[in-house]
This record gives C-alpha cells, sequence and structure tokens, in this order.
C-alpha cells in the first residue's frame, strides 16, 4: 500500500467511513492534498516529514468534520432568530462552524486546530 492510500485508509477510519464505501474519495483525497499543501507552506518545506503523517490525517479529519465536507446537505446549528409575527425562525450555518471558515488561518491569531506546537518543530526559515 503506496503513502497516500495508507493516509486514505487511515482518514476514512476516522470519520467512520467504510473502506469500501468509495464514495466520497475525491472529495478525502482532496481534504488531503489541501492540508498537506498548508503544512508544507507553514513548515517552509517540499516533502512532509514522516513523523507529520499521522497529524497530517488528524489534522485533515478535524477539518473535514469542522468544515462540514461531505454532507449533501449541512446539518442545521443552534437557533440563530426567532420573530412571532407571521412565524419566523432562522438558524446559524451549522452547529460548531463559523459561517467564516478561518479554518487555516495561520497568522497571528490562528492555530492550526491547535497543531502550531507540533509544526513549529518542524518549521525552517526562509532565505
Amino acid at each position: 500500500m503506496d503513502q497516500e492510500s495508507a493516509r486514505l485508509t487511515m482518514l476514512k477510519s476516522l470519520l467512520g467511513i467504510g473502506e469500501s464505501d468509495n464514495g466520497k474519495d475525491v472529495l478525502l483525497e482532496f481534504a488531503l492534498k489541501m492540508v498537506e499543501g498548508q503544512v508544507l507552506s507553514y513548515i517552509n518545506q517540499d516533502v512532509l516529514p514522516e513523523a507529520l503523517e499521522r497529524p497530517l490525517v488528524l489534522m485533515t479529519a478535524s477539518y473535514w468534520k469542522g468544515a462540514g465536507l461531505g454532507n449533501e446537505q449541512a446539518a442545521p446549528g443552534p437557533v440563530a432568530s426567532v420573530s412571532r409575527g407571521d412565524v419566523s425562525t432562522s438558524f446559524a450555518a451549522q452547529a460548531g462552524t463559523a459561517a467564516t471558515a478561518g479554518t487555516f488561518d495561520l497568522g497571528d491569531g490562528g492555530s492550526f486546530f491547535g497543531w502550531r506546537e507540533t509544526l513549529n518543530s518542524y518549521r525552517k526559515l526562509r532565505r
């Protein structure tokens, strides 16, 4: 099993997706590549260090769940407002997610799902 297949298998296990269920593989592979690209950009390296293989899969699972990927219909979040005249109820975008989804903000306020300290160990200075 190659590295990408192993990542995909681990990610599917973490997300509770059956190994033989291939319906979301394209999206899962895209998410893995996107998170890997963000990590590589942050640590200023061209190749992911072997020690970051498992954290990469965990970060991707967190991103997948936090961004609500793979859901055909987004689950409604908590009630945002209620009007009594003519009865109107509106819901937040999705429970647990922000509408702006600054999931990979690595600026001053970004935490990269709390993995910043782990990634900093592998960060190289730019020349």
